[in-house]
This record gives C-alpha cells, structure tokens and sequence, in this order.
C-alpha cells in the first residue's frame, strides 16, 4: 500500500492481538475507512470457518480493487463518470453511437489487449471524451483487473522533463516504464501543447513503445484526425488505428454550461 493511500495512521487495539497500527485509508469511491487489524483478517482469510474465509476473501478484493482504481490516476472529478452514468441529452443518435462504441471497447478489452488494439477519442471540448475514457478504464479495471492508468499528455511531458534536473528522483527510462506498464493507459488531452518537435517525439516514444509491446492506448484529443495527424504524425496516429483500433468522434455541442 503506498503511503499516499493512507490518511493517518492511528494505534488501535485488538482483543486477540494487542496492539496494531491502524490506518485510515481512501476510497476510490469517495470518504474513507479504517484498515482495521490485518492479522485478524489473515487469520479469517485462511480460516476452516467456510463463511468467515469467504468473507475475508471477499473483503481483500475489494480492498484490491480500491488500490487498483486509486493507482488508475483518475481524478476525483471523474470517479463516478461510468458507462452507465454517461448521459445521451445533448445529441442522442450520435452520443448513442459514441457510447455503444466505447462499451464495446470496455467489454471485449481481452481481445483488445491479445492484439494490442488501441482507440481515439476525438472531437470538441465539453462533449464527455474524457467522461468515457475514465470509464472504459475503471471498466477495464473492474471487469477484467486489469491495471489502468489515466494521464494527459502535458503530465508526460512535464514528468520526462523534470528528468532534466540533477535533482530528480527518476530517469527517463523510468518514466517511460511507468507509462509502458499498465494494461491500458489513456493520454488525456493531446494537442493542448505547443506542438514542439521534442513533445512531438516524447508522446510517439510513449505511444510506439506500448505499440511494440502490443499494450492498448487510449488517446482523447479535441483535434480531428487530420489535426492529431499534425500534432502526433502520421507515425503515431498509424500506430493508434493499427487493428482496427476504432476513432471515437463527438461531433456534438459542449453540454457544459448547459441548464
């Protein structure tokens, strides 16, 4: 458990072990709980108690499944954007489709994953890309347990540039694995930056390297394609529709602001 898991920490004591640290811990889905005494539980999880094994058992996966959703890096605003939370108002038929085509994506994420098959989401600002890039990543966590992480593209050029300073803690190279090591990694963002040859590089260094490992890549972007073409190039985009990686389009109005 890393320590940015844990809210305090608190001595607490237990009437069959004595004395235990116990920690407040974060939940994905908003507030918080106590750990309680992990000895307690190991003991029931491996208990001949057939019903206090499986509640321990059950107990562990969803405590697995909280760090899992919390290392996704989903910010808090998009805990609850799920596929089922996501709402079809603004322009029905063609959210629908969008919505349809992002399900999909989450439901047959093994074979996905098997082929390294990536996907695009793409259009303007406000139209919910981000809504269902989060929850095709907390689908994929949830349903198959396998690790997400969410991210924009700023952050990955931000994190490798810090990498510059005598002072930083990680190498590029670490970055770069942080990035290549989750089942699925959604770029929030791209095309917000300046557009330089160095960022240019830095996001096809990320998306080629998953492309090579056959890792899924989600890109959420308010550029159309001829626009991502510019921004990535044709190299990048090539690799995101390598498979018959789907582009998402939201060609509706932003529904922020709307009463």
């Amino acid at each position: 458990m890393t320590p940015s898991n844990i809210l305090r920490t608190e001595t607490a004591q237990c009437r069959e072990h004595g004395e235990y640290k116990n920690h407040l811990i974060e939940s994905f889905s908003g507030g918080h709980f106590w750990q309680g005494c992990t000895r307690c539980q190991f003991d029931a999880y491996h208990s001949t108690d057939e019903e206090a094994g499986k509640a321990a058992a059950s107990l562990r996966r969803e405590r697995q499944l909280n760090l899992t959703l919390l290392a996704s890096g989903i910010p808090p605003r998009f805990r609850e954007a799920t596929l089922e939370s996501y709402l079809t108002t603004t322009n029905p038929e063609q959210q629908a489709i969008a919505l349809r085509q992002c399900q999909d994506y989450a439901a047959g994420f093994e074979d996905h994953w098997r082929v390294g098959r990536s996907m695009m989401l793409l259009g303007a600002v406000g139209t919910g890309k981000t809504h269902l890039g989060c929850a095709v990543a907390q689908s994929v966590i949830r349903s198959f347990g396998a690790p997400a992480l969410y991210t924009s593209a700023l952050d990955i050029i931000r994190d490798i540039k810090s990498t510059f300073s005598k002072d930083s803690e990680l190498s590029e190279r670490e970055i770069y694995a942080a990035l290549r090591a989750p089942d699925l990694l959604v770029i929030d963002e791209v095309g917000v930056q300046h557009g330089s040859d160095f960022e240019r590089q830095v996001l096809f260094e990320v998306i080629n390297d998953r492309y090579k490992n056959l890792d899924p890549t989600i890109v959420i972007s308010n550029l159309s394609i001829q626009g991502l073409r510019q921004c990535l190039g044709d190299r990048a985009v090539d690799r995101l529709s390598d498979a018959d990686g789907p582009t998402v389009l939201f060609n509706w109005a932003s529904a922020r602001g709307a009463a």
